[in-house]
This record gives C-alpha cells, structure tokens and sequence, in this order.
C-alpha cells in the first residue's frame, strides 16, 4: 500500500531512542501519550489510513486503542508485529531517524482537547483541584502518593510543578512499575493541557489504579526548571572518595585502576568507559575477585548514585582502594571522553535485565521471533492469571 502511493500515515509509538534504532520508512515518531496530542497536526485528512507501531506489538495496539478511544475519524490500525515484523518480512527499516510532530497548532489543541473529555467521560477519569492535592500530599506518609509529569523531558525541563517528577505518558502505561511501584497508591497526573494526562489516566484507571488529573495544574503556580533530580540525590557521604572524569583517564592511562560499572548490562554494552568491568551490586562478594589486581578500583554507574551505593561495601571485600566516579559515567561523557562498546569484560553474568531482541549479539532474527511468539501468547497468560486487575469498558 506504501509502494502504491494510498493515502496513510505511519506513525511510531515509541521513545526517540528506540525509533532511532530501526523505524518503518515514512514513520512519524509520536510515542505513546503524543500520539492522541498531536495526531491532528500529522494527518492530512480523515480518509487516511493511521497505522501505528511499535517494535513488536504491545505499544501499538495501546496507541492505535488510543486514537480510537480518542474519537478520530480516520480508520486506526496496529501493524502486526511492528518493526520487528516488517524486518522478518524481508522490508527494509531506517536508522538513526528523528522524524517527530511539529508544535502544535490552535485547531489541533482544540481537537485534542475534545478528543480528551470524550476519554474522560467515557473512562471515568477523575479530576482533582490544588486544594485536592494538597490534602493528598498531607496524607502522604499514611498513603504513597506519585505526582508525575506525563510530558516530554524537553517540556519538563523548561518548567514544571514542584515535586513532581517525569514519567512519559506512554511509558508509564507501559512500564508503570517503573514509576509506581506501591500497589495501592495514589497517582495524580499533570502536563499544560490535560490532554496527555487524561490519556495517560484513561489507561491506568483500566489498569485498576487509584488516579487523578490535576486540573490546571501548571497554571499560576511557580515551575521548577531543569532535568529531573536523582532520587537519591542525598547520598553523597556514601562515598568513601571520589575522583573526576580526567584524573580517572590519567590513572587508566597509568595502569593504576580499573573500573567497575555498575550499569545494566545493556547500557554497559550500549556504552562504557573503555577498559571498564560489568558487575552487578549485589554479587560483588563473587564478582570482584575476577578483576585484575589494581591499585585502586573506581566505581561507576550512569548516574553515579548506584556506584556510592556500592563503594562501601565494596571496600569491605577488597584491599585496594575504593572511589567513586563524580557524577558517574554521565560525567565521562560530558567531558568528552570516549566510550567503548559491546561486553568487553563481564565479571558478572549479562542476566540482570531483559534485552531487547535487537541487543543481542550476532543475527537477531531468532530473538525476534521468539519475543513475538511470546508476546502473542500474552493473552493467554491473562486468562490464566486470576487475579489481574484489568477493567472492560463498553465501546
């Protein structure tokens, strides 16, 4: 249908990163919540065909379910088995595209907004006032309570609502434990318009969780600016000495130190510092002794927070010397100095985190295959699971 020229419209449903790695050729990036905000701007006319992907599946039904919950009027299609899909079809993918939606515009909004007191009404999607909130945040200690910023990490970092912190909106549907690991607790989503927290909410209120829109909430309130804190930002005397990006690559240099990152081994192979060792914090017991000897051991994790975490224990396993990388393998980079890639050295088995099918080394094609097998027999993992909690709204 591509090849002849019909009129649709490819759009992404996943974060930038992972739309860089391999996309469908024509795609539009709109991941997850932007799908239902910008979907209007990005569409030529109601008679196009919509065909949302992800790389296998599951982001794609979501969002292709979100437009149609949203109210468009153009017919709405998932691809099957996405990226991965049209790769084992023997169709060619794009790398390192950057393709997004332009700003939205007035009518856009307007259409949006609509599209969201459809999703609010139909859901049952409750709204909640700063008065509201505030009660919340009293009961805090009694009753966990998450205040997230759905919106993009470009829009967060230009101003948003004091202790709130960014969740993605589709990532958060999609990995929710990531940002809300206590069951039972509350949420209580922001972003300017409504439109992506609505969206957001509509799904987690399907999902079983206790949630809410903050209504207005960015307006005549004093923003915060700048990224996201470390949530253990406070932890700095963990460390037992630290050491920066330069004087670090001169002790390499010297052959006086080795490094241990602590990062996922998919972030490891995605990127280290060259010459570093992967381990994993809590098998340091084991793991250390499979390091050559040096004079001083230098831990490291992205952000540094995992590595001072770990320092001291560590120094109660070894007899050189512990430090710390200040500001974490991040810190490294911004000072411009090189990272290696792929498992280099692996103190630890590569078992702490799933990988994607396209992270393994060597042909994926296996991999794909059998992350889709499984992914499709996901439904009836559900029908087996007698206590999930997913709610059936009427269309």
């Amino acid at each position: 249908r591509m090849d002849a020229g019909e009129n649709l419209i490819v759009l992404d449903s996943r974060p930038l990163d992972e739309y860089r790695v391999m996309n469908i050729p024509t795609g539009i990036d709109l991941p997850g919540a932007e799908l239902a905000y910008r979907v209007h701007d990005v569409t030529p006319s109601d008679d196009a065909l919509v065909v949302v992907n992800c790389a296998g599946r599951t982001r794609s039904i979501i969002g292709a379910q979100s437009l149609i919950n949203a109210g468009l009027p153009n017919q709405v299609v998932a691809l099957k088995d996405g990226t991965m899909g049209w790769h084992l079809a023997g169709h060619a993918l794009e790398h390192g595209q950057s393709r997004g939606a332009p700003a939205v515009s007035p009518d856009g909004l307007a259409r949006a907004r609509a599209a969201a007191t459809r999703v609010r009404d139909r859901f049952g999607v409750r709204m909640i006032d700063t008065d509201g909130l505030a009660r919340w945040r009293a009961e805090a200690d009694s009753r966990s309570l998450y205040l997230l910023d759905v919106r993009t990490a470009e829009e967060y970092a230009a101003g948003h609502l004091p202790g709130a912190r960014h969740a993605p909106g589709g990532q958060l549907v999609q990995e929710t434990e990531t940002w809300v690991p206590t069951l039972g607790a509350r949420v209580v989503l922001v972003d300017d318009t409504g439109v992506r927290a609505t969206l957001t909410a509509s799904w987690l209120v399907q999902m079983g969780w206790d949630v809410a829109v903050l209504e207005n909430g960015l307006d005549g309130v004093a923003l915060e600016t700048g990224p996201q804190p470390s949530p253990a930002a406070d932890i700095a005397a963990a460390a037992r000495a630290e050491i920066a990006p330069a004087e670090l690559k001169a002790a390499l240099d010297a052959g006086t130190a080795v490094v241990v990152d602590l990062a996922l081994s998919r972030t490891y192979k995605a990127g280290h510092i060259p010459g570093a060792w992967f381990a994993i914090r809590a098998r340091l017991p084991a793991s250390l002794p499979r390091l050559p000897a040096a004079e001083t051991l230098v831990f490291t994790s992205p952000d540094g927070v995992i590595a001072r975490l770990a320092a001291p224990e560590a120094s109660e396993l070894t007899e050189a010397r512990v430090m710390v990388l200040a500001g974490g393998t991040d810190a490294w980079v911004a000072a411009g100095l090189p990272l290696a890639e792929g498992f280099e050295n692996m103190a630890d088995e590569r078992d702490d985190v799933w990988l994607k099918p396209y992270d393994h080394d060597g042909p994926v094609e296996q991999h794909m295959r059998d992350y889709l097998t499984w992914e499709v027999d996901l439904i009836n993992e559900i029908e087996r699971d007698g206590d999930h909690r997913f709610r059936l709204f009427p269309a």
